[in-house]
């Protein structure tokens, strides 16, 4: 059974988000995929060789920070993630349209400050030169991905939320 997929064509600064948000997406899967081979190649060495890799846990670690930061915005774009619609259910269309304005707007001003913290993480992790226990991989590199990926989710929050307002779709979920 084949089932109709909205189309929802964006334009000017849209596209460019809707590009980004998915390159994002790319680079977090393949963020996930070297993180797999890492782990992978860590319970090898210790299992069988008996000779864990040194520093294993700490890329494993900084690994995360591109997976889930630079995978957010394209959940949040594409509408993957878990959602309870309790006001939806109570037909109006109305309704629900302004409730998805402020929670996406509060949404991206709460995600604004984490970027704002994030950037103050930044200022101190690179005036103390903070790195990884065992093999000194610095953590600002990866602040900075952590400062890109909610910059880029707030912004799309934003952008929701004026497609909402202006009763647009959302993007398709993929």
């Amino acid at each position: 059974m084949e089932t109709e997929t909205e189309v929802v064509e964006f334009t000017g600064g849209e596209k460019v988000l809707d590009r980004t948000v998915r390159a994002m997406a790319l680079v977090a899967g393949a963020s996930l995929m070297w993180l797999m081979l890492l782990v992978c190649y860590s319970v090898l060495m210790r299992r069988v060789f008996n000779a864990p890799p040194l520093g294993g846990t700490d890329l494993a670690s900084v690994s995360l920070v591109p997976v889930a930061f630079l995978g957010f915005a394209y959940c949040g774009w594409t509408g993957g993630h878990i959602a309870v619609d309790v006001i939806s259910a109570l037909g109006r269309p109305g309704l629900t349209r302004w409730t998805d304005v402020v929670v996406r707007l509060l949404s991206a001003v709460l995600l604004g400050m984490l970027t704002w913290r994030c950037i103050v993480l930044l200022v101190d992790a690179m005036e103390i030169g903070e790195a990884t226990e065992l093999i000194e991989v610095p953590h600002s590199p990866f602040i900075g991905i952590m400062i890109f990926g909610s910059a880029v989710f707030a912004l799309t929050f934003a952008v929701m939320a004026r497609r909402a307002w202006r009763g647009l779709p959302n993007a398709p979920s993929p």
